[in-house]
Formats: structure tokens, C-alpha cells, sequence
């Protein structure tokens, strides 16, 4: 015979309601134990909430690294990566003959695509202050991080332009100008900085539909699709204003070299194609026929019509945005 409260063969479950928090964690610990698997890294920690304070593992994450400081540094290695590869590719493609601008190109878009799959997850590989402010403008970065991301991407230009300089030999260096772009001949600085503002708002564009809005984004390959929109603006713009596209790109080169002639084509272009683009995304987003209709419904209070809509919706697996 078992003692009041105490169940036959488990004397350390009891009935006793003075023990239904010991008995739920026990029982709480067997279904973790029973269905989740090993930790993988040493770091996953279990912090008992009962246990006294000195007990307790501290944890090593801080929010203010991964939120500030990790993206930034992220951002400034992958540019400097990025100018490195495509300055020494342009070194060597520069005495390819007249096909170099085609090498130039696929290298340029190459290393998007890996860049893109490598660091996207960390820093969203912004890698271009026109970019940065773009996505910015289209409700998609914070705007805290601007200033620090643009530092980052000018600083790993820099970086990466210093290293091209002191591996390539100066006769080689100095015949490609150490990668840094120059207006075509016979082209205005006015014409250079249109040819910048197409080419970049081409390329924003493809960045803010493939890669950061919320329903295009999951669609396949789009690493792809931005190294491809990259191929094509230095194809197409190459010959006549160098086919920069962004900013930071151009300005590390011309730091190492010293070649500062038309300098602004390069910021004014494609910060003003970035603009535009940002501009065009958010008219797409603000016209969608089902959230043009139901910030129209809501303004004019009409609740009947608005809940019509809600349930046409609903049966045809649209989504209505009904925030105003």
C-alpha cells in the first residue's frame, strides 16, 4: 500500500498539488530529451531559470555586434574582395584585346553572384552606396546603419585597390590605370553621368525586385539575376562612362591611382539611378490594384465594402493590405 498523494511505483511523482511545477519540469526535460536532437556546437547552452544567479551560463551573443558591427565589417571585407578581383581582371583583361570588355564584364558579375550567396545573409551584400540608399528609401535597411555601411564599403574599396597596387607590376598597373574607370572618348561628363543614371537604376531595380521585396524575393536564383543585371550595365555602359554603377567601386581605384579626372560622373550617376529606382519600386508597391483599393475603402470608412473585399481575398489567396 502506497502513502496518500505518492503513485505505486514512482515514489518521486506524486499527486501532491505542492509538486505540479517538479513533476511538469520533469516531465518538460523527458519530451526535450526525447525529441531534441544532440546540440550540434558546444555553444547551445541550456539556462535553468531556478538556479541560483552565479550558476547561470552566461550568454555570449551580443545583439549591438551581430545588429551593427558584424554587417559593417561583413560589408568591408567583401569589398575589398570585390575590388581586388575585379581590378586584377581588369589588368588582365585590358591587353585581351577587343574582347577585354566582355572578360571585365562576366568577372564583375561572377563575383556578385558568389558575393551575393556568400555574405547576403550576414550584410544583405549591399557592397554600393547607391544600393544602400536605395534599399533604404524603399523601407528596406535601417537608416542608422547608411553612414557605417558607406564608410565600410568606401574603406574596403581602398583596401582592396592598395592590394591590386602592390601585386601588379607598374607597367601593368599603370596601363589599366589600377582598374579605376575614365569618361570614353568623345563622351561628355553630362552624357557619362546619363549613361550611369539608366545603367544603375537597370541594376537597382533588379536588386530591389529580386532581392528585397517580400514576395519576389523567394523566387529562384536571384544572386543570377543580379549578377546578370551587373554583365549587362558594363556591357552596355563600358565604352562610355566605364560602367561603374557604384560609387565606392570607382572611388578606391582612384584613390591608389590618383586618377581623379571627372571623379563626380561616378556619384552623381549612379546615386541619382539608385533614386529613381527607389522612386519606381515604392509606385509599383503603392499601386498594387488590391492595396490601392483597400487604403481607398478604409479612407472612405466604408466597412462594408472593405469587408467584401477582405473575404474576396481570402477565398482567392491574395493578400489585401488593409494598414493605412
Amino acid at each position: 500500500m502506497s502513502r496518500t498523494g505518492e503513485q505505486p511505483g514512482h515514489p518521486s511523482r506524486t499527486t501532491d498539488p505542492t509538486n505540479v511545477k517538479g513533476r511538469a519540469h520533469y516531465e518538460d526535460t523527458s519530451l526535450q530529451l526525447r525529441h531534441i536532437p544532440p546540440p550540434v556546437s558546444s555553444t547551445t547552452v541550456t539556462i535553468p531559470k531556478d538556479g541560483p544567479p552565479d550558476e547561470r551560463p552566461e550568454d555570449s551573443s551580443s545583439p549591438l555586434y551581430d545588429t551593427y558591427v558584424l554587417p559593417c565589417l561583413t560589408e568591408y571585407v567583401g569589398m575589398t574582395l570585390f575590388i581586388f578581383i575585379i581590378s586584377i581582371a581588369t589588368a588582365y583583361f585590358s591587353t585581351a584585346g577587343p574582347t577585354w570588355l566582355t572578360g571585365v564584364a562576366l568577372t564583375n558579375g561572377f563575383a556578385i553572384v558568389s558575393l551575393v550567396v556568400a555574405i547576403g545573409p550576414v550584410s544583405g551584400a549591399h557592397l554600393n552606396p547607391a544600393v544602400t540608399m536605395a534599399i533604404t528609401l524603399s523601407g528596406g535597411f535601417q537608416p542608422i546603419l547608411v553612414i557605417p555601411y558607406v564608410i565600410a564599403q568606401i574603406t574596403g574599396s581602398i583596401t582592396g585597390a592598395y592590394f591590386t597596387k602592390a601585386i601588379l607590376p607598374n607597367t601593368t598597373y599603370a596601363l589599366c590605370n589600377g582598374g579605376a574607370h575614365s569618361v570614353g572618348p568623345g563622351v561628355t561628363a553630362g552624357g557619362a553621368i546619363l549613361c550611369e543614371v539608366l545603367i544603375t537604376a537597370f541594376l537597382v531595380l533588379i536588386i530591389l525586385m529580386c532581392g528585397v521585396d517580400t514576395e519576389y524575393k523567394k523566387q529562384p536564383l536571384p544572386p543570377l539575376a543580379i549578377g546578370l543585371a551587373v554583365v549587362v550595365g558594363i556591357l552596355c555602359g563600358g565604352p562610355y562612362s566605364g560602367g561603374s554603377m557604384n560609387p565606392a567601386r570607382s572611388f578606391g581605384p582612384a584613390v591608389a591611382s590618383g586618377l581623379w579626372d571627372d571623379h563626380y560622373v561616378w556619384w552623381v550617376g549612379p546615386i541619382l539611378g539608385g533614386l529613381i529606382s527607389a522612386g519606381i519600386y515604392r509606385s509599383l508597391k503603392l499601386f498594387q490594384p488590391n492595396l490601392f483599393y483597400s487604403r481607398l475603402l478604409m479612407a472612405s470608412g466604408d466597412r462594408r465594402l472593405l469587408s467584401k473585399m477582405l473575404t474576396y481575398s481570402k477565398r482567392s489567396g491574395k493578400r489585401v493590405e488593409t494598414k493605412a
